[in-house]
């Protein structure tokens, strides 16, 4: 399977989980306030509400959980789920020198995209 076709399946998937399943999945990779980092939110209980179904993100909430879940279901091909954290907290080159998340945080999710395809492509 090429690393398009492994994004395009990626994406799918996230966009057919409810939010609660997303925030689920992406705490148990990520961790709550990495997660609530990425989303721009300050308080990162409001993922654990998110996962509790308690309450449902806005539009660009909704938006920011699709992107991430995509990113972190594409890397799990090329590597074990823990590692995934590590990746997206690293220095990455191709992101000139910043951390995945913070780039991600910064709303350059198809920076990191990018930097994820080819992280796939080189393995």
């Amino acid at each position: 399977m090429t690393v398009q076709e492994l994004l395009e399946e990626a994406h799918d998937s996230a966009a057919q989980l409810e939010p609660r399943e997303l925030a689920t999945e992406l705490q148990a990779v990520l961790g709550q306030k990495l997660v609530a980092f990425a989303l721009g939110d300050r308080h990162p209980k409001t993922i654990g509400r998110y996962a509790r179904g308690e309450r449902q993100p806005d539009d660009a909430a909704w938006k920011a959980l699709v992107d991430l879940y995509t990113l972190v279901e594409l890397l799990t091909h090329g590597m074990r789920r823990q590692a995934v954290r590590s990746w997206m907290l690293g220095s990455n080159p191709r992101l000139r020198g910043k951390a995945p998340i913070e780039s991600f945080h910064e709303g350059k999710q198809a920076d990191v995209e990018r930097a994820a395809r080819a992280f796939l492509a080189n393995r």
